[in-house]
């Protein structure tokens, strides 16, 4: 039987629910060394994450780790459209930061999904509202992990 060509919405919404597993092997699994996530933060000149590596040790795992309690955040999908392998996803992400503040962020993501792979991903989100909300939530402080510490600092969580 010929292989059916995954449901880019069903890509999307297996990939948010394996995202709010906090399992960072199987997140990765929609990764591969050339898909890219972008942050839409210009104030801050957030770089792009490129390659499952850069995109799970240098960004997911360390702000996950970093600044929320575990099992946090996860993700609830109001609403998708889609066009081809592009996909729309309007979402809310709720949890509890470390310093004991409760998240709750409106997000846009645009998605392109190539086969079961998340190829290009462009976060949108209130910025302001998430550095503000986390302030001190990072785990900076002495004996944090000093990748993690290092990748919050960059992403402007000092």
């Amino acid at each position: 039987m010929p292989d059916v060509p995954s449901d880019p919405k069903d890509v999307v919404r297996r990939f948010f629910a394996t995202l709010g597993t906090g399992d960072f092997a199987a997140v990765g699994e929609f990764f591969d060394d050339d898909s890219v996530w972008q942050v839409n933060d210009v104030a801050r000149g957030l770089p792009a994450q490129r390659g499952r590596k850069a995109i799970i040790d240098d960004f997911l795992q360390p702000i996950r780790e970093g600044l929320f309690e575990p099992g946090d955040p996860k993700i609830e999908i109001r609403s998708m459209i889609a066009e081809g392998s592009r996909v729309a996803a309007e979402t809310t992400g709720r949890g509890t930061l470390r310093n004991g503040n409760h998240y709750e962020n409106e997000y846009v993501f645009i998605i392109e999904v190539d086969g079961d792979k998340v190829r290009f991903l462009r976060e949108y989100m209130d910025s302001d509202y998430a550095h503000s909300t986390s302030a001190g939530a990072g785990s900076t402080g002495e004996g944090a992990d000093e990748h993690t510490a290092e990748t919050l600092r960059r992403l402007g969580h000092d």
